[in-house]
Parts: structure tokens; sequence; C-alpha cells
């Protein structure tokens, strides 16, 4: 289904009861947690899941989806006051978003959790993986460390960390070493390379970020554009390929034809042909 405003995907899965996992297997394009913030995005549901999603979302705030979750009870134990400790929030803003009378919950409630810009639910940073190999992207005027970190997922404390900043101002032109951030644990077989394009890559693992020693190295001139006709889109932060087909007039099946090699996972940096 298409729609025009950010959501986060694990909002999404709560609506329709799956897990994050499975909705990343169906959205493979999406570069973060939460679709892209302007334009249209087609989002992939599981199959009959339309409705139910479209129901549950109605709830949340156009504004909020990026932020508020929903929490189901599953224990006899749960109450207004814990769950809203769990989620640094209070008992008075969820029984006000849920319109309730009372404090008592039963379980199998399914409750909306207003979360504050900046918080986080319990879980979303604790349970990130980060990829093996670092994402290289060059800044931009106007980035600050918020900025980059929220265009790419990862909390601006790791940011810092991996690149030994202080603060949050970042110079134009300064090279950041960014590790994609590998949501629900799940470890990372090999890095995913999107042909047609050119990237450095750092050889580190994250255990030790802030000692990174790169090694660049080009895909290899078959997957490069340098001897391609037709203009070429290097992706930015955020950006898919149907958000790109939009963007010159093309469609994403085209995108993948002259992209043969060019996986649906795409990453900053990556270079586009566009005919």
């Amino acid at each position: 289904m298409t729609i025009d405003y950010p959501v986060d995907l694990r909002l999404v899965a709560e609506c329709v009861d799956i897990d994050v996992d499975t909705l990343q297997d169906l959205n493979p394009s999406l570069l973060r947690m939460t679709t892209p913030k302007e334009g249209v995005f087609e989002l992939n549901l599981p199959a009959g899941a339309k409705q139910k999603y479209q129901e549950a979302i109605a709830a949340i705030p156009t504004d909020k989806r990026v932020w508020w979750r929903y929490h189901k009870v599953v224990a006899a134990g749960e109450t207004l006051a814990s769950i809203a400790k769990d989620y640094k929030t209070t008992p008075k803003a969820i029984t006000e978003v849920n319109g309730l009378t009372a404090e008592e919950i039963a379980p199998d409630t399914k409750l909306i959790i207003p979360i504050a810009e900046g918080k986080h639910a319990p879980g979303d940073i604790e349970s990130l993986v980060f990829s093996r190999h670092a994402t290289h992207y060059r800044v931009r005027r106007g980035d600050t460390v918020p900025s980059v970190a929220d265009d790419f997922g990862v909390p601006p404390e790791k940011l810092r960390q991996w690149n030994r900043l202080k603060g949050n101002e970042l110079r134009k032109g300064r090279l950041l070493y960014i590790y994609r951030p590998l949501p629900g644990g799940r470890a990372e077989a090999g890095y995913v390379k999107s042909s047609k394009s050119r990237r450095t890559y750092s050889l580190q693992t994250p255990s030790d970020p802030s000692s990174v020693k790169s090694k660049s190295a080009a895909i290899g001139a078959s997957n490069t554009v340098s001897n391609q006709p037709g203009r070429t889109h290097t992706v930015q932060p955020g950006e898919t390929l149907y958000s790109i087909a939009n963007t010159y007039g093309t469609t994403v099946d085209a995108l993948k034809r002259e992209n043969k090699r060019a996986s649906a996972l795409l990453h900053p940096g990556d270079v586009l042909v566009i005919k």
C-alpha cells in the first residue's frame, strides 16, 4: 500500500501483530527503521493485513507515527504505572490517549503508548546490532550529529563514538564512519553490496570502531558506472528505488533493468544509472 507519511516499522509491526524482522524482509529497500520523511512510499505488508493496519494506524496522529507505539498487555500483573515507567511516560498520558476510565487493564488489551520525541521504546536502542562494515558518509552543509544519526537510524552517541566526536557540530566535507543498524538482533552473514556503485569500506569491526584504519577498495570495474551512458544518481540517506523512480519520472522496474546487479537494499553513496 502507498503511504505519504513517515512511520516506524516497529509501530507497523505492532499494528498488524507480526515481528519486525518479517516486516523488514518485506521492505528491503529501506535504509533505516522508518519510512522516508517526504514523498510517498510503497509499504509492503503481509497478505490480507492492509485493512488491519489502516484501522490501527488511524488511531495514531500522523506526526507521531515515528515515536508512538502499541503495547499489548500480556501479563495479568501489568499496570498502567508499570507500563508508563517502561516507556518513560505517565499513566495519565496513556489513559488520555486510550480513552480509559479506570487504571485497571485486562490481559490482551492493546494500548497506544504516547512516547515523547527523542525518547525510545524499551529495547529499541539495546536491541540494535550493527553491521560489521562501515558505510562512509561525507558531511554536507547543515548536517549535525543528531540529523545524520537520525537519517541513518543510529543513536547519536554511537555516531560520536565511532568518529571520536564531541558535541553536535560537524565540519562540511568530513568523512564519517557509520555502522548500519540491524535491529532485531539478526547477525549479518556478509555485507550486502549494491552494484553499479563505487564505495569505500572499512575492514574494522564495530568492536573497536574508534580506531578505524580504513582500506579503500572499489567494488570493481564491472560494478562501476564510469563507462555507462545516461544520467547517474547518488543515493542519499532515506531514499528508496521507489522514491528515486518518482523523482526521475521512471519506474522501479526500469531502474532494476539498468542496474541489474543492484541490491534492493540501497545505501547512501550507491550510484544508479538513470535512463
